[in-house]
């Protein structure tokens, strides 16, 4: 159901086919009935704006259409009360609904603007956690950007992801589908949680709960919790396997928690997470096992609980970490 319909059931300008319709439509998920009562909201809202508003709404219609007509030949306007016109009520309804959007966007997320435009999201050197409109949350690892937007009258929610990586809690609206692009990779889901990477000719994606669709070309593939999947869009191939470990969401999660994994693992997080190359001298080192849970905060209280719990010890030399 578009959103066009539910202004105009609210405004009564439907038949009653249209109300038993809509009314079902309500009844049958809760989503549905999110969405109507969003919209009901802002309706209620532009009329309360209007009762105190001193503005004479006749008027300032007419203000309106003389400054949108500007520069093109004006029609002829009858000489009577506008809204005596039972089209013109519904389009000043209309505009009021759009007025009050306006009006309460100051309040919103990114002051509403994916409503009717991209909107640029960017994090610097540290992780960034953002709002969207539909209450759906993305968090940004450092050096990411992407653009998304949710049109008022759109069929879905768009994200493009232009650089780095980022964790996706979507809400859940099954008449607006979440898609992410990532170049040539299209993501799709309904409400879910998932990681998403971009690096070069790389993309990769691991799903926390929910599902979720990718397409590459002709090629598709479901994934369900615990699933990671890797493409390669040169070569047009997908990847289907487990996580290795679950260190991919440190940046959300704000902890690196590791339970008898291999030392390597667990620097070369490290490494990704403070843009530092450790390096471990010995091979049998590499794939001793650790078990702990170190803070995304100082890499050197990090790498001392790793020198004790090991018996190891780690020193720089020329801008590297050793560990021997």
């Amino acid at each position: 159901m578009n959103d066009q319909q539910l202004i105009k059931y609210i405004l009564q300008e439907t038949s009653e086919a249209e109300n038993r319709a809509i009314q079902t439509w309500i009844n049958e998920d809760n989503a549905n009935r999110k969405q109507f009562e969003q919209i009901e909201w802002i309706w209620k809202s532009s009329e309360k704006l209007m009762a105190s508003s001193p503005v004479d709404e006749n008027a300032a219609w007419q203000r309106f259409l003389a400054k949108k007509e500007k520069g093109f030949q004006s029609p002829v306007i009858r000489k009577q009360r506008f809204l005596t016109s039972p089209w013109a009520r519904a389009a000043a309804a209309v505009v009021l609904v759009f007025a009050s959007i306006w009006a309460i966007s100051a309040f919103l997320p990114q002051s509403g603007r994916a409503y009717y435009s991209s909107v640029d999201l960017q994090s610097d050197q540290s992780p960034k956690e953002i709002n969207l409109l539909d209450g759906s949350v993305i968090t940004l690892n450092k050096n990411s950007n992407l653009s998304y937007s949710q049109k008022l009258f759109g069929k879905q929610r768009e994200v493009i992801l232009k650089q780095g990586e980022a964790f996706f809690d979507v809400k859940r609206n099954e008449s607006k589908p979440f898609v992410i692009q990532i170049e040539e990779v299209t993501v799709q889901v309904l409400g879910t949680s998932f990681h998403v990477k971009k690096a070069g000719e790389l993309t990769e994606v691991i799903v926390t709960s929910g599902s979720v669709a990718v397409s590459l070309g002709e090629r598709s593939e479901v994934l369900k919790p615990n699933d990671k999947l890797t493409i390669n869009q040169k070569a047009e191939t997908m990847m289907k396997s487990v996580p290795e470990n679950q260190l991919y969401n440190y940046y959300v999660t704000k902890k690196f928690e590791v339970e008898k994994l291999p030392l390597e693992q667990l620097t070369n997080a490290l490494s990704h997470a403070y843009d530092v190359e450790i390096i471990i001298q010995a091979e049998l080192l590499k794939t001793r096992p650790i078990t702990t849970t170190l803070e995304y905060g100082s890499l050197e209280n990090n790498l001392k609980v790793i020198t004790e719990t090991l018996a190891v010890k780690a020193s720089t030399v020329d801008g590297k970490i050793i560990i021997r």
